[in-house]
């Protein structure tokens, strides 16, 4: 009975984390498809629409979006659209929140990336945990030392956020993206190089 117990688990961490993504990536297609996908049936008929004009319709209008804010008036425009959305009292709850979450992405536009990466020490418990520095300097208390500290959690989406004073976290010289995938991941999967050793 061991032994097939064994051979199940064996075969449950290869099919779950398949199953998972397929079904992730299927309920992504749908929800994406839909945005554009039923006023294209609308405006093309049964006869023209084709399953997948949504998602490329969409991908299409992101990377326009994506150079409209390229560009120095369209830029502008949209710019005071946000600033707009920030201030509308039902919109900003949930606008400014996501607007935040989007700053902790790694991007490749050149725009300084304010995030680093540190060990934040969890005093009395003797061990460290990984954490992303969001902002350096605290407006609202001007007399501190602190700097906000985000750690992601495990295996879960989301993570806390801690106040920290600046001379108590140490620096770690990797990607924030690296960092991201390492804390998600419980740290399990070893870098490329590393494998096998």
């Amino acid at each position: 009975m061991k032994h097939l117990n064994q051979i199940f688990f064996k075969g449950l961490i290869v099919v779950l984390p398949i199953t998972l993504t397929f079904y992730l990536l299927v309920w992504a297609s749908v929800s994406i498809e839909s945005l554009f996908g039923s006023s294209l049936l609308l405006l093309l008929g049964t006869d023209l629409y084709i399953p997948g004009l949504g998602i490329l319709l969409t991908l299409i209008f992101i990377f326009l979006v994506g150079l409209l804010v390229s560009n120095f008036i369209t830029g502008r425009v949209i710019l005071w659209v946000s600033g707009v959305l920030e201030k509308v009292p039902l919109i900003k709850v949930i606008y400014n929140p996501l607007k935040d979450l989007m700053a902790l992405l790694p991007n490749k536009t050149g725009e300084k990336n304010p995030q680093r990466v540190v060990l934040v020490p969890l005093e009395g418990l003797g061990v460290s945990t990984l954490g992303l520095v969001t902002r350096e300097e605290l407006d609202e208390l001007p007399e501190s030392n602190l700097i906000t500290v985000y750690i992601p959690l495990s295996y879960m989406l989301g993570g806390i956020t801690v106040l920290v004073e600046k001379h108590k976290v140490k620096k770690v010289d990797i990607p924030v993206d690296q960092a991201i995938k390492l804390s998600v991941t419980a740290w399990i999967k070893a870098p490329d190089g590393k494998r096998g050793e």
